[in-house]
């Protein structure tokens, strides 16, 4: 599937009347402001205020910006794609915007790639589930003259001869931060498995060394399942079996670290099963803490505890601000600042940096825990987005 759209960067005068008198249903602030092909997804909900002075880097050459996902449809996804588009509309020079989902299909993803290229889209955003499978696509996108900016999952190559930029994030800190926090709230001993994506995926592997330099210190500490990870494409149904087969093999299941971390609690499988839910370490999703809270209200003597990062939906922005730049002549010299729910700014990339470095957003063991009752339980709340954009970007079609 590839959402396409197209559109003039200027507002018509008559648009602009027509925003003025309630009685014909007018635009809001954003919308008005707003290119056309933002304007004509989700009836411009994403779209960013429009600036005075646009961020320096949109650059000023008109471009056409796409992001090319190897899978797209889960929450994770969702959302990361409505952040990249409110990223985006925040460049008046940027004339169209596509979104291409491989559905996990290598093959797909390569063709999706392929075909952007091909027509000419001036600055593409991949995220390469497939990891080095993808790197030919990649290169003969970017000698077709395309900007190329993979992101999150390596692919091998080089910077400029194979592709634009890389833009990653620091995913062996992930897995120090959730090892050290397991490990310590097991005091040093238990039964432990690590879910992740795709086989041989680079952030995975990464996060999965960061978890074993944590459990150095802790002997006692034993993972359990399949090294360095569970494979589950972050697929919630793949997640759901895979702890289902854990559970089969292993009667005590201390502690469970995952990427998509959601579908440990979500899925329902050790409720089914009759077992407590494990100590929990991953990204963050509002399950966590409205299960926490649920739980803990019912027994103040319940065992649930869990940590979280953020899940990262902002590391995309990073991603298109380094595409956008490289292809309209604009400057990466502005920080990229996050603010979690509880207003607290992170600077998670420097002017300048090709990689985002993630901050703790939840330690239930500390008492931060975060409930959002307006947004489902699937849904992150470190996602730079409002409430407004989260629930339209849950409902897909994206």
């Amino acid at each position: 599937m590839m959402k396409s759209y197209l559109g003039l960067n200027v507002i018509s005068g008559a648009a602009l009347a027509l925003s003025a008198f309630a009685t014909v249903s007018p635009l809001s602030v954003t919308q008005a402001g707003a290119a056309d092909w933002c304007k004509g997804i989700a009836g411009g909900v994403f779209c960013a205020e429009p600036a005075a002075t646009p961020p320096s880097f949109c650059g000023t050459k008109e471009i056409s910006v796409a992001l090319a996902d190897g899978f797209a449809q889960n929450p994770w996804r969702q959302t990361t794609t409505a952040a990249a588009i409110n990223e985006v509309s925040q460049c008046p020079n940027v004339t169209g915007w596509d979104h291409a989902d491989g559905q996990g299909n290598t093959q797909k993803a390569i063709s999706d790639l392929s075909g952007l290229a091909a027509r000419g889209v001036n600055a593409i955003v991949v995220f390469p589930d497939a990891g080095p499978a993808m790197l030919p696509a990649i290169r003969d996108a970017f000698k077709q003259g395309s900007t190329v900016v993979p992101y999150r999952a390596r692919v091998g190559g080089e910077e400029g001869k194979d592709y634009s930029v890389f833009v990653g994030t620091n995913f062996h800190q992930d897995g120090v931060d959730w090892g050290k926090w397991m490990a310590k709230a097991l005091h040093g001993k238990g039964n432990v498995a690590y879910l992740g994506g795709p086989a041989g995926t680079s952030q995975s592997r990464e996060r999965a060394d960061g978890i074993l330099e944590a459990f150095k210190d802790y002997p006692g500490i034993v993972q359990i399942g399949q090294k360095p990870f569970e494979v589950t494409n972050w697929d919630s149904s793949m997640v759901a079996k895979s702890l289902g087969a854990l559970i089969a093999q292993y009667p005590q299941i201390d502690g469970v670290i995952a990427d998509l971390s959601m579908g440990v609690v979500a899925s329902g499988v050790f409720e089914r099963a009759g077992r407590p839910l494990p100590l929990i370490a991953g990204e963050d999703a509002n399950v966590f803490g409205c299960t926490w809270k649920k739980l803990h209200d019912a027994d103040a003597k319940s065992t649930f505890q869990y940590t979280t990062n953020s899940a990262e939906q902002w590391n995309v922005r990073l991603a298109v601000r380094w595409a956008i730049a490289e292809a309209a002549g604009g400057k990466m010299d502005q920080p990229l600042v996050i603010t979690d729910p509880n207003g607290t700014k992170h600077t998670v990339a420097e002017a300048g940096v090709k990689e985002v470095t993630n901050f703790q957003l939840e330690d239930s063991l500390a008492g931060t825990v975060f409930c959002n009752p307006k947004l489902p339980e699937s849904a992150s709340n470190g996602t730079s987005l409002p409430d407004e954009q989260v629930l339209a970007a849950l409902k897909g079609g994206l």
